[in-house]
């Protein structure tokens, strides 16, 4: 009787423990009937399949996913077509995610990811950027049928202006946001050919969790690649 209370209490802890890494995602598509639904991920710098979910009939949609740590995963409808899926930071815990078949990949809410809000956050901001490059570009584009040599020099100092501007907001946003698996994530995508200095920049800002997630790991490989 002792043993056997002994292994069930070994069993309660080590479920626990493997409980707090799933990943449940809950998802709902409004307007999707019928079909297939993908998770995935990158690996070896592909995108893989990961799980998926027949849909027929309304059914509720879910996934769980054992995670080590918080990663970028993805939600496909369709693997052939690359622009229609929805990236998203992944944690452990419930995270729910609220779309339509109309604007599956352009409009949709994710509660529940911690990080994912943090993300959230530093996208709203990059967009502001890419709207206002794609304004000047625009202008350049005008400003060049008219053979106009000192405003499109202009242009393209302002140009030049805002990519510095959204350099330093990057860095600064995985700096301030070094508690968050997003800053090494940050690091990565955007800083991976930058400098050494820049590298250590960010890494000193990390919390000694995010170290060692995936993200982090990979982050002090490329250190460690540049040294």
């Amino acid at each position: 009787m002792k043993n056997y209370i002994i292994a069930f209490f070994i069993f309660l802890i080590i479920g626990c423990g493997n409980d707090k890494k799933i990943m449940n995602i809950n998802l709902s598509i409004e307007g999707f009937k019928k079909g297939n639904i993908y998770l995935q991920k990158i690996q070896d710098s592909s995108l893989i399949n990961i799980d998926s979910v027949f849909v027929n009939n309304n059914k509720p949609i879910i996934f769980n996913h054992k995670i080590n740590s918080p990663e970028i995963f993805y939600i496909n409808l369709d693997i052939s077509k690359k622009d229609n899926k929805i990236e998203f930071f992944g944690e452990e815990g419930n995270i729910f995610i609220k779309t339509s078949l109309k604007n599956f990949g352009s409009k949709f809410e994710i509660t529940g990811s911690s990080n994912d809000s943090v993300y959230r956050k530093y996208l709203d901001v990059i967009k502001q950027f890419n709207y206002q490059r794609l304004d000047l570009i625009k202008n350049s584009f005008e400003i060049a049928k008219k053979n106009n040599a000192d405003s499109l020099k202009l242009i393209e100092k302002e140009i030049d202006n805002l990519n510095r501007r959204q350099y330093l907001y990057s860095l600064n946003f995985a700096v301030t946001n070094g508690d968050t698996h997003v800053a090494p994530f940050i690091a990565l995508s955007e800083f991976s050919q930058g400098s050494q200095i820049i590298l250590d920049t960010i890494k000193k800002s990390l919390d000694k969790e995010i170290l060692s997630s995936k993200y982090g790991l990979m982050l002090k490989n490329i250190k460690n690649n540049l040294n």
